[in-house]
């Protein structure tokens, strides 16, 4: 039984007390960041326990996940004690656990126990205190104890400073959270620029170089609260004149577009500066640097894993534990008593510094008589402090060799060394070709640049790259309060959205649960699924976020759609315009319902940039052959349903994991379900499109090696029909994946799986590209990233556009869908494909189909016209 929320307030309070005055360090619990901790193995318990929250961490709720981190808590004090620098990493993940939860009294307690244990174990002004103190100052800001989050938030600032300068996006966040306090304050002219500061810190200080970049990127998404907080003070800082509006409208409107880089949008821009340059060495040289840098995350992550597989095993001895456990504490207790030594000497770099560009040794400069004294005294000074902060250096140097000869006992050191210098060796070699091919791409295509790296649109850039019956709507979402805008050629609106992260993420959760029929306790019946969507919530979604600037969207055929956050998990066509009136039956709600794809049709774009990466590409060289289809590949696990979906569930019915330590189970492969009717759904497609006889792969041809063996580039539409997978859905499986008929025997080449990293090797230049898989729209974590998975890779390989799944798709209904579209673009070429796609769906919607069979899928990409750059020619 849950307990309430007082009794579990009531035992966390308990717990507290048992820690006296401590507590604590970085972020996330889990075992590896145990394990990169350093200490000593925790019990069989304890490792049990911490894998039982981590499994809640997918799909527990906060109840469930505090009462298991509690319990940890109890036990790691019973195995650390109460001042142990793990104490504090629990107390610290328990602290956002409570958070998340709203029980801000008991997240704010154990911030500041774990703050404590910090101070003790790293030192009062060191980096590692930063971290619980702006989590404490988190809290404090949400409960309104304003002066107490202020005071938290300026020493965090201060010490940054200290450590790396002011000018270090280390510093950014502080930034941030001071801005947070003025616009709880409502002072929101300095709340404006304290966000600006921020926003200023961490979008100026991207790097050519690859992995700096990935770095750079990935404290954007960190900060995303920062742009939010900016429109925000901006909307609420706007004068009464139409020329104030505008202006901060046009600051917050490029701010949404820095805050949401995902790698599907750059993908995308790199497509666009590919096919820009034509099929030319140019072009060939741009592709080749490209690929040089996704090898290069990859080979990153290669390592990554490398890493954490050699401190498991290292873990896993104990004199190595040991040695490391020791190492570690000596390495804190150094850092932490040499701390007001350290700064001593840097004050007494900096006072060198400067005597040394006031008065330049050997110049006469007024004012500057004493300066050699001055010099002199800093020098004696800096020896002393070098002298003290070198004691018990043998010592220390002691504990480094013990644990250097611990490591060498632990098997495979050898093999990890040499693995780790071929893969750095390779990593610097392609950054050195990239940064070489890059000047040289530069200075042949000016514009590569801009391509690759676009700068924020403007809203009357916007406009111009609108049709007159089309209108762009972005969402950005932040942590309490969000924003649209809505632009057409003719205006542009924006208007402030009372909901955050929390609020949305409960609608569309909400309306999922009543649309994907492979969630549990979710039928595929018709009558099932009208009982369980919410079409009043539907329409309260829509009066949310699209109603406020319905104004713009009035009479425009194609809306494309650039959401973010929980917003990226829902297909904004099951969204409703009215409310919605009830019938004698659901089916019959379901069907007078009034949804959002009969008024418009509907394309989504992972950017608003993407827009402009789309609208530049050319219309020249259109692939010869209209389409190619892959499908039916050969299983034995018997015929799916009719309406059987294709994906994970299927797979999770099968005795094994279709994937396994990293490798392929091509016995669990050959077992998943057969989709015979994906061949009929892609014969139609072929002959909706005049294809060959010979455009089709299907049974024992749709393998991996066939596809990579083919000329992909010489196809207009590419359609692949089958079972799709999710990264993480799959024991060991790191990305998404369609499933092709297995090999005999499992090659490199050919394992069964088609992963993102493989398609993003392909070589395509697809105007469309259909997944009609399950999932296909998912990144790794919902509302993190969409379309960070195969979308990114197939856009990287070169699709203008995608039709991709948000749920386990029906199969018979997906048939209906792709078939009907494309005989609509056969019978009419002058439609666009959100059009025909929108049509398709209407037919379903006419004929009595619930939202779970024709709503699951989106065009991401272009919504324009298939064949349109070979009508231009």
């Amino acid at each position: 039984m849950t307990p309430s929320r007082a009794a579990r307030g009531s035992r966390i309070l308990w717990l507290l007390a048992c820690l006296g005055s401590l507590a604590l360090a970085p972020v996330a619990w889990t075992a590896r960041a145990w394990a990169q901790t350093g200490q000593a193995s925790p019990s069989p318990l304890l490792k049990d326990l911490q894998e039982t929250l981590i499994g809640l961490h997918k799909s527990g709720t906060p109840a469930q996940m505090l009462d298991v981190a509690e319990q940890i808590l109890a036990q790691t004090i019973r195995e650390y004690g109460p001042a142990h620098e793990q104490t504090g990493v629990q107390l610290q993940s328990i602290g956002a656990l409570a958070q998340t939860a709203g029980l801000l009294a008991v997240a704010e307690k154990h911030f500041q126990a774990a703050l404590r244990i910090a101070e003790h174990v790293y030192g009062i002004d060191s980096a590692g205190a930063t971290q619980p103190m702006e989590k404490r100052g988190s809290v404090l800001l949400a409960m309104g104890r304003l002066d107490e989050a202020e005071a938290l938030f300026k020493r965090v600032l201060a010490i940054r400073s200290e450590l790396v300068g002011r000018e270090h996006t280390y510093t950014a966040s502080a930034h941030a959270d001071l801005a947070s306090v003025n616009l709880a304050r409502r002072n929101y002219p300095q709340a404006l620029a304290g966000y600006r500061e921020a926003i200023r810190l961490i979008t100026t200080q991207r790097s050519a170089h690859t992995l700096a970049r990935s770095v750079t990127d990935g404290e954007i998404r960190r900060h995303r609260g920062a742009f939010a907080g900016l429109a925000q003070a901006a909307w609420e800082s706007a004068g009464p004149s139409d020329s104030d509006r505008r202006t901060v409208m046009e600051e917050s409107f490029a701010a949404s577009q820095q805050s949401w880089l995902t790698s599907a949008s750059s993908a995308l821009a790199r497509m666009s500066a590919r096919l820009g340059a034509g099929q030319t060495s140019l072009g060939r040289s741009i592709r080749s640097l490209q690929d040089k840098t996704e090898r290069i995350l990859a080979l990153h992550e290669e390592d990554l894993r490398s890493l954490a597989a050699r401190s498991e095993r290292q873990n896993r001895n104990p004199d190595y534990a040991a040695a490391l456990a020791a190492f570690r504490r000596a390495s804190l207790e150094r850092a932490r008593d040499n701390a007001p030594v350290a700064f001593r000497q840097k004050r007494l770099v900096d006072q060198l510094q400067e005597v040394l560009r006031r008065c330049p040794p050997g110049k006469n400069v007024p004012g500057c008589e004493g300066s050699d004294r001055e010099r002199e005294r800093i020098t004696r000074e800096l020896a002393g402090a070098s002298a003290e902060a070198s004691k018990g250096t043998g010592d220390f140097m002691a504990l480094h060799q013990r644990l250097q000869a611990a490591d060498s006992k632990v098997p495979g050191l050898a093999e990890f060394n040499a693995r780790r210098s071929t893969l750095i060796a390779e990593s610097t070699r392609l950054e050195q070709e990239i940064s070489q091919a890059r000047a040289t791409i530069v200075k042949a295509f000016p514009d590569y640049v801009a391509l690759t790296e676009p700068r924020p649109l403007s809203i009357a850039e916007t406009q111009s790259l609108l049709r007159h019956d089309e209108a762009l709507v972005t969402v950005l979402v932040g942590p309490n309060k969000s924003f649209v805008w809505a632009i057409s050629r003719e205006r542009a609106e924006w208007a402030l959205i009372e909901a955050g992260t929390p609020v949305l993420i409960e609608h569309v959760a909400a309306l999922r649960r009543g649309l994907d029929f492979a969630d549990p306790g979710t039928s595929a019946d018709q009558g099932a699924v009208a009982l369980r969507y919410d079409l009043a919530r539907a329409h309260a979604l829509y009066q949310l976020v699209l109603e406020p600037v319905g104004a713009v969207l009035t009479g425009k055929q194609h809306l494309i759609i650039v959401p973010t956050g929980p917003l990226t998990s829902l297909p904004f066509q099951v969204l409703l315009t009215a409310a919605p009136t009830f019938g004698d039956t659901p089916e019959q709600a379901l069907r007078a319902a009034p949804w959002l794809i009969q008024r418009h049709a509907l394309s989504t774009l992972p950017s608003v940039q993407s827009l402009a990466a789309l609208r530049r590409l050319t219309s020249a060289n259109a692939p010869p052959k209209p389409f190619l289809g892959i499908g039916d590949p050969v299983f034995s696990g018997g015929k799916s349903a009719p309406r059987s979906p294709r994906g994970p569930a299927v797979a999770a019915r099968t005795p094994a994991s279709v994937y396994r330590n990293g490798r392929a189970d091509l016995r669990a492969l050959r077992n998943l379900e057969a989709l015979p009717e994906t061949a009929v759904e892609l014969r139609m497609v072929a002959r909706a499109l005049g294809a060959a006889d010979d455009a089709l792969l299907l049974g024992e041809n749709a393998t991996e090696q066939r596809i990579k063996g083919s000329r992909l580039e010489d196809y207009r539409v590419i359609q692949f029909a089958t079972h799709g997978v999710v990264a993480g859905e799959l024991s060991g499986l790191a990305e998404p994946a369609l499933v092709l008929t297995p090999p005999e025997t499992e090659s490199e080449l050919d394992d069964g799986l088609l992963t993102a990293s493989e398609v993003a090797g392909l070589r395509l230049s697809a105007e469309w590209v259909v997944l009609s898989a399950c999932n296909t729209a998912s990144g790794t974590e919902a509302g993190a990233e969409a379309l960070s998975g195969l979308a990114r890779a197939f856009f990287h390989a070169g699709a203008r556009a995608l039709l991709v799944s948000h749920w386990a798709v029906d199969s018979a209904a997906t048939v209906i869908l792709t078939t009907r579209t494309f005989a609509a673009l056969a019978a009419d070429p002058r439609l666009n494909r959100a059009e025909a796609f929108r049509r398709s769906m209407m037919t379903m919607i006419e004929a009595g189909h619930s939202p779970s069979e024709w709503a699951p899928f989106v065009i991401v990409g272009d919504g324009g016209t298939v064949g349109a750059a070979k009508q231009a020619r």
